[in-house]
Parts: C-alpha cells; sequence; structure tokens
C-alpha cells in the first residue's frame, strides 16, 4: 500500500502534462479535418510516390495542429480535458475490476487483435482490391482512405507513444510500476498510451462510416471499434485513458483522411463560441463544398 501511495502523489501533474499535450494535439485537429476542402488525390497500387507524399503531408497538418489552436477550440476544451483526465484518475482503480485470469485475458488479448487489426486490414484490403478489380470507385476509395487512416494513426500513436513512454498494465496484476510514465527515465521501455489497437479501429470505422453514411453501418462498425476498446482494458494490454485516446484520436485522424482526401466529403461543420453584451451562445456553421 505505501508502494502505491508513494508512486500516485509524484503521478498527478505527469497525466495532467500528458492531458495537455494530448488535448493540445486533438482540439485543433478537429477543426483542421472540418475546414480545409477535399483533395480527390489519393494513392494507388502503381503510385507509391504519392502514397508517401500523401503521409508525409497528413502527418505534418497533424504534428502541426497545435500552431492552429485558436479560441474557438475551446469550445471542445472542456469535456474533453474533463473526459481524459478522470479517465487517468481512475484508471488503476477501474483495472483492479478486470480479471487476472491468464486464460480469460489471453481471450481479450486475441479478440482485439481479431477486430482491430485483422478485421480493419482485411475489410479495407479486400476494399480497395475489389473497387479496382470492379473499376467501383466508390468501393476503392473506400479501401484506400481506410489504409490511409490506419497509417495515419499509427504514425502519430507511434509518436506519442515515444513521447509518453506509459508502461502497461501487469497481466497478473496491479505492480508499483504499472502504469507510470517515463519508469526508466529517459529509457523508452513502454508503450502502453495511447492505445494503437483503438486508434486503428476507430480511424478505419469513421472512414467507413463516412462513405457509407447509413445507420446500420456505423451500428456495425462503431460497435467493433468500441469492442476493440474493451478488449484491450478486458485484456489487460492497456489503461482505460490509453483506449479513450487512443480512439479519440484514431476518430479524428479518420476524419481528417475523409475530409482531406474523399470526393464524397462535401459538408464541413465548425462550432464557434458567441459573446456579446446580451449574453453568449455557440454558433454552428456548415459549409458546402461545390460538386
Amino acid at each position: 500500500m505505501q508502494l502505491i501511495q508513494r508512486f500516485s502523489r509524484p503521478q498527478a501533474p505527469v497525466y495532467v502534462c500528458i492531458s495537455r499535450l494530448v488535448l493540445v494535439c486533438i482540439l485543433p485537429l478537429v477543426s483542421y479535418a472540418q475546414q480545409l476542402p477535399p483533395q480527390p488525390e489519393q494513392c494507388t497500387f502503381s503510385s507509391p510516390g504519392r502514397c508517401a507524399a500523401q503521409f508525409s503531408k497528413d502527418q505534418k497538418g497533424i504534428l502541426t495542429s497545435p500552431l492552429r489552436l485558436r479560441k474557438k477550440d475551446l469550445v471542445w476544451l472542456a469535456p474533453v480535458a474533463a473526459a481524459t483526465t478522470a479517465a487517468f484518475m481512475f484508471d488503476r482503480s477501474a483495472l483492479g475490476h478486470v480479471s487476472t485470469d491468464p486464460s480469460r485475458v489471453n481471450d481479450f488479448r486475441t479478440a482485439s487483435n481479431f477486430t482491430g487489426i485483422y478485421v480493419p486490414v482485411a475489410a479495407a484490403g479486400a476494399a480497395l482490391l475489389g473497387g479496382t478489380i470492379r473499376h467501383d470507385e466508390h468501393l476503392r476509395e473506400t479501401g484506400a482512405l481506410a489504409m490511409t487512416a490506419m497509417v495515419d494513426a499509427q504514425l502519430l500513436t507511434t509518436f506519442i507513444k515515444y513521447s509518453a513512454d506509459r508502461a502497461r498494465p501487469s497481466a497478473t496484476g496491479s505492480t508499483p510500476s504499472s502504469g507510470a510514465f517515463w519508469p526508466n527515465g529517459h529509457s523508452f521501455s513502454a508503450d502502453s498510451f495511447p492505445s494503437g489497437h483503438a486508434a486503428n479501429a476507430f480511424a478505419v470505422a469513421h472512414v467507413i462510416a463516412d462513405e457509407y453514411p447509413g445507420w446500420k453501418v456505423k451500428l456495425a462498425v462503431y460497435s467493433l471499434a468500441a469492442a476493440t476498446g474493451f478488449e484491450r482494458v478486458a485484456g489487460r494490454e492497456h489503461f482505460p485513458s490509453d483506449v479513450l485516446v487512443g480512439g479519440a484520436l484514431g476518430y479524428l485522424v479518420g476524419g481528417y483522411v475523409f475530409n482531406h482526401h474523399s470526393t464524397r466529403s462535401k459538408t464541413h461543420i465548425a462550432f464557434a463560441p458567441m459573446f456579446g453584451h446580451g449574453g453568449g451562445g455557440v454558433s454552428l456553421q456548415i459549409s458546402r463544398s461545390p460538386n
């Protein structure tokens, strides 16, 4: 008990700093993904150079998003900050309710690999290949953008993993170092935060849901993504905050990719606070790009 107390007191400013870092990346990414017009050029099997240029441009836009932080992004700050901070605060206690039975843990880990990696990769690959063979541009675009979103999401989460260096939860129970940031000082040794599986699943889900906006499709893809997040926690691979932030980043990256590269992205929505002498409110701006 004493070990946990000594660990938990100095951790507070660390997770607050990490929360701020993630929020600074998330909030401008939301508005940036919503406002820029789509760019229809996409990478294909025959244009690897275009693919490399596209990934480079996407990462530049995502990683430099803090430079575009504006006042109206504060509309998102309060709920996102509250959810992220609360998740960090209750990580260890929440994981205390997760089973440590080796069989159950392994089952959930296997399931998370299936729903978070194999299914998204197979679905994107099948859509890309099938659309190319059948000359179905809509299906081909869906596969191409899903692949792009996965790559962009993994590049972003890997960057944050190296920056945060958070120790994963122990499969057999709580340990003093479990959940610690930079447990070995400046030597990178951990990759718990954020969850790459959750980011992957939600990035692909967002692309597919935007390409095929029916409620049945949305229910299916987001249920699969949510299941991935649950399985990563139940498999004791991640803390709840890892999954929350990973899923949020993946969702935003998926929206970024769709709005910037899909030929079907026509509607752009932006929220902004309004203040006046008589009070205040929130404005909703909806614009449509030309066909």
